[in-house]
């Protein structure tokens, strides 16, 4: 399959013809008959694309592009909306209600389809951008939480190796230092545990080699809490 559409229009007659011309061209394609259908169908599939008429009982297509981009399921999803409406001033509203895209009733096949390839090829974008932002978190955190914790756990080793020469000696001025630099070396790394778990708006700070690590210590929840 190339990919999946969800095709809502109240319409029996529009939704069959859609359909029909889409699976023609191998698309997974689904089907509603209102927004609120709509709705469930685009929650349960996942489309890549979703064609919307605009005038439907219930909810229309404006109100359903307004909901779906507020959910976070749905956003990704591109969004035609299908409409009888050419003035400039409702297209204008259908796009500012979060359509990504719109076709004029009615319909031309061969404008349909490249319009869903467009939609697609969109959408496999957005996931692409999506999976390496993760990625990029991900090696950013990893980096940061490297940078951060190496200094206690050098201090930490330090310590250490003094507690046990100090043990061989019975110096119990080496002693009483370990212990206060595992006790310094603990608590900080305490800390730096506490300002991950308060990340709230994490700003980012460019280091050796065009590195970019989280600033734990700049972060805004950690201000407010102060």
């Amino acid at each position: 399959m190339k990919g999946k559409i969800l095709i809502i229009d109240d319409d029996p007659n529009a939704r069959m013809i859609l359909c029909r011309i889409l699976k023609k061209e191998n698309y997974e394609v689904h089907e509603a008959e209102n927004g609120k259908r709509g709705l469930e169908a685009a929650r349960k599939f996942d489309p890549d694309v979703i064609i919307v008429d605009w005038m439907m009982p219930e909810m229309d297509g404006e109100e359903f592009s307004r909901i779906a981009k507020s959910d976070q399921k749905l956003k990704q999803s591109h969004i035609i909306l299908l409409t009888a409406k050419g003035d400039s001033a409702d297209i204008v509203r259908g796009l500012d209600a979060g359509a990504d895209d719109y076709i004029v009733k009615p319909a031309r096949h061969p404008e349909l389809l490249a319009r869903v390839r467009t939609g697609i090829r969109l959408r496999n974008l957005k996931n692409e951008i999506h999976d390496l932002s993760h990625r990029v978190a991900v090696l950013e955190m990893a980096a940061t939480v490297g940078h951060e914790i190496n200094n206690p756990l050098n201090v930490l080793f330090l310590a250490l190796d003094l507690l046990r020469s100090s043990l061989k000696t019975q110096d119990l001025k080496k002693m009483q230092r370990a212990a206060d630099l595992i006790a310094e070396s603990a608590e900080r790394l305490k800390s730096i545990s506490r300002k991950f778990t308060e990340l709230k708006e994490p700003a980012k700070k460019t280091y050796v080699n065009d590195l970019n690590m989280i600033d734990i210590h700049g972060n805004k929840g950690n201000e407010d809490e102060k």
